[in-house]
């Protein structure tokens, strides 16, 4: 289970109104490493994305093709994996390709409709290619790529954005993806920044404006 800290975003107008709160939910740094092995069903794992104890996607290599790097958010991956949850959906082009998203990309609903999420029942993405052969994806076959994959969360309010960080290194002996991190909203309907990462600094003293605020209302 990985750590995660949830850190309260309160803005101008939520000061104001004293209420309007959204909280984004971040794994910390994380490096999983996934090495790609020439072997069906050992190159890939398992992520618990919520804390909940089940997990939520899967990321690795397919069967023992070194080309499809994917991530897999399915709620049955292989035998040898757990049942996974079925709250995520990655988003993809048509063709089940990632693009190649940015830090500072947009995650939100206008995000969502131009990379509709992977149904439940085929909810995997890839970052080059499905069939071995056949370009999919925007990320390279033979450079390092460093970007993010947006996914979608059906949590108990609706549905919330966040974003997965990814490093491919598909030159490097053994070949390798990695999750670096991710974070997502835990408020439904709010976008998020991919990559942008809450200091908690900022919050602290954004708690500490707002607790001199509610002070100053009671003194009145």
């Amino acid at each position: 289970m990985t750590t995660k800290n949830s850190l309260a975003l309160i803005s101008a107008s939520a000061l104001a109104g004293g209420m309007a709160q959204g909280a984004v939910v971040y794994s910390g740094p994380l490096n999983l490493q996934q090495n790609f092995v020439a072997s069906p069903g050992l190159s890939r794992q398992g992520v618990d994305m919520t804390g909940d104890g089940i997990n939520d996607f899967a990321f690795g290599y397919e069967a023992n093709v070194a080309l499809k790097p994917y991530v897999d958010a399915r709620t049955t991956v292989d035998a040898a994996l757990p049942t996974q949850s079925g709250i995520i959906g990655v988003l993809t082009k048509a063709n089940t390709g990632f693009p190649v998203t940015s830090a500072g990309t947009m995650i939100d609903s206008s995000f969502a409709a131009a990379y509709p999420p992977q149904p439940i029942t085929a909810g995997r993405g890839y970052m080059y290619t499905a069939d071995g052969s056949t370009v999919i994806g925007d990320w390279s076959n033979t450079a390092t790529t460093d970007a993010y994959v947006g996914v979608e969360l059906a949590l108990s309010g609706g549905t919330s954005f966040g974003w997965l960080h990814f490093i491919d290194n598909p030159a490097g002996t053994p070949q390798t993806l990695t999750l670096v991190d991710y974070a997502y909203q835990s408020a439904p309907n709010l976008g998020i920044e991919a990559g942008v990462i809450p200091e908690p600094s900022v919050c602290a003293l954004t708690a500490l404006g707002l607790a001199g605020f509610l002070a100053s209302r009671r003194r009145r």
